[in-house]
């Protein structure tokens, strides 16, 4: 009996710490971090010159026309509180393309909207490569047809200097 109490408080104990550490150090490290207002909307200026920037590169590179083509960020796929899933299986099918890293933000763009049937997905890959991804709709599920990567150079961009934000 003895043994099953100091067990149990010592499962307590450990739970209990490592709860404390985790809580006392996420709080500290969201306090360093948080950006003032304005410093968040230079940070908005930064990272939209660094998009424009990556954007005019690949469409570049790959001699595109974009007139015609609506653009949609990965938070404007995500169904709404109340949808079906099986009325939204267009906007589901391109999720996934989202995943991974960039320099700079993944563009998705699609000839007519979600009502098209052509699209391209942009980014520029972590090395500084263009990719190019041209899409197909077919029924309801959007389709990547070919994936096409070239060479280009990394932007030299400077980092944000976040120090400048602190008090």
């Amino acid at each position: 009996m003895n043994k099953r109490v100091g067990l149990s408080l010592l499962i307590i104990g450990i739970f209990a710490y490592g709860t404390n550490y985790g809580t006392a150090f996420a709080n500290s490290t969201e306090e360093r971090n948080r950006p003032e207002k304005a410093c968040s909307e230079e940070f908005e200026k930064y990272h939209k010159k660094l998009d424009d920037r990556v954007l005019k590169d690949i469409v570049k590179s790959y001699s595109l026309n974009l007139s015609g083509f609506q653009e949609f960020t990965h938070r404007e796929l995500d169904l709404k509180v109340g949808d079906s899933m099986n009325d939204h299986s267009d906007q589901i099918s391109l999720q996934h393309l989202f995943v991974g890293g960039s320099i700079g933000s993944m563009r998705l763009f699609l000839e007519n909207g979600l009502e098209g049937t052509k699209g391209y997905f942009l980014y520029k890959r972590v090395d500084g490569s263009n990719v190019l991804k041209v899409l197909n709709k077919m029924g309801n599920i959007w389709v990547v047809m070919t994936v096409d990567e070239k060479k280009a150079d990394k932007l030299k961009q400077k980092p944000f200097n976040w120090d400048k934000c602190a008090d």
